[in-house]
């Protein structure tokens, strides 16, 4: 399993090493997201700032678009089955922001929402799937590791590359 419910985000920073932080947020206000196609947008271009980013700096050929034509991409899988959880699943229907850190050892991604947390350790033992997303099943195969903030009252999914 590559779900890792005790580790944290101090930690996998240790594990990067040296690393610069960059935060892009989304909807900060604490109340249920009206005007879709701005949130949609904002969030949109986050996901491809990240992208950006990390093909960039480590030379990698990572692209969204593999997430829709299901191929292997866990950066792109991450950003979007995390992501649509957020938007879905999320208080305030909204990840709050997309943090990433970039490490000499690798990075960090984070998806943050404000409101309610929910409880991944449940989701995880239960196989709990409210929708047609496949978060958890992807978190459960991944290479890399996801881990959580609080794994009983989760506000933030991270992904460690």
């Amino acid at each position: 399993m590559v779900i890792h419910f005790d580790k944290t985000l101090i930690s996998a920073l240790e594990k990067i090493g040296n690393h610069k932080f960059c935060k892009f947020e989304i909807h900060s206000k604490e109340e249920v997201v009206k005007h879709e196609h701005n949130l949609i947008e904002k969030y949109g271009n986050a996901k491809w700032a990240i992208v950006d980013l990390l093909n960039e700096r480590y030379n990698l050929k990572i692209d969204l678009q593999n997430w829709l034509d299901e191929k292997e991409d866990e950066v792109a899988h991450f950003l979007n089955e995390a992501g649509s959880n957020s938007l879905h699943h999320a208080e305030f229907k909204a990840p709050y922001r997309l943090c990433l850190w970039l490490g000499e050892k690798g990075f960090v991604i984070g998806i943050e929402q404000k409101g309610k947390g929910f409880d991944a350790v449940k989701i995880d033992n239960e196989k709990i799937k409210e929708n047609e997303g496949a978060a958890f099943e992807f978190f459960r195969r991944c290479k890399g590791k996801v881990f959580f903030d609080d794994a009983h009252d989760a506000k933030c999914v991270y992904y460690k590359g």
